[in-house]
């Protein structure tokens, strides 16, 4: 097989996973968001950080009129096509831009997604604030990030030594990894004008993605965790913010 089509062939099995929103922190977002989008449709929603666009479809598909944000214009032009491909394009507006200079107004959306970004931002701090600046008064603001302190404690070390894996490079502009945990971004939201809605996390039993697909544990590691996490939250236990990605809700005061 040419280096061109296998390329090609993981490009798109990745664009395909992408969209399935099973990653672990998509369901996050998802389960965080549920209480407050009555209406997506009369929502202005920007996603900064947006990757290849699979999220950003999925809240077009709902009926939502999108911007989704890159700093790669190689993982922007991807998702233009993605867009073009699932006739979205009248949904969705796809631009590059960095995080620590959002190129919109102040207080220009209804809801800020950024998810799995903010680690990979030389200035996270700044780029924070910017989330803020976007959102309008009443607002919400919509963040996840990796947690060091969790089940992904080693995967998290092997990346903060080597980097990110090799398919991620090369469609996606990341490479610095920050450590964050929950301490961390209390800290980082003290810092703005937000009221905490809601703060949780998920994937209480991380493996490095490769050693779930070779094992074949993927479905049997969701479940479990999905149990868990659901236990954790009940009992208001110290141990639900200990999965191995942290999500927060916050009303833009």
């Amino acid at each position: 097989m040419k280096k061109g089509r296998k390329f090609d062939i993981i490009k798109d099995n990745i664009i395909k996973h992408k969209l399935s929103l099973s990653d672990p922190w998509y369901q996050l977002i998802m389960k965080m968001l549920e209480p407050i989008v009555c209406d997506i449709g009369r929502q202005r929603v920007v996603e900064v950080g947006c990757g290849l666009g699979g999220f950003t479809m999925n809240i077009a598909k709902m009926g939502g009129n999108i911007v989704g944000l890159d700093v790669s214009a190689k993982a922007v032009h991807i998702a233009r096509e993605l867009a073009k491909r699932l006739k979205l394009q009248d949904k969705v507006d796809l631009v590059v831009g960095d995080a620590q200079f959002l190129p919109f107004k102040q207080q220009a959306s209804d809801i800020v997604i950024c998810s799995e970004t903010l680690e990979h931002v030389p200035d996270y701090e700044k780029a924070f604030g910017e989330l803020s600046r976007i959102t309008r008064k009443s607002g919400y603001l919509c963040v996840t990030v990796p947690n060091f302190l969790s089940t992904g404690l080693f995967e998290n070390v092997i990346l903060l030594l080597i980097g990110q894996p090799s398919y991620v490079k090369a469609n996606v502009c990341v490479e610095k990894e920050h450590v964050f945990h929950i301490f961390k971004l209390k800290k980082l939201l003290g810092k703005q004008n937000v009221q905490i809605i809601t703060m949780r996390s998920v994937d209480f039993l991380h493996v490095p993605p490769r050693v779930r697909k070779i094992l074949k544990i993927d479905e049997s590691l969701r479940r479990i965790s999905e149990r868990l996490e659901a236990l954790f939250e009940d009992y208001v236990s110290p141990l639900r913010l200990m999965g191995a990605n942290i999500g927060v809700l916050a009303r833009k005061e």
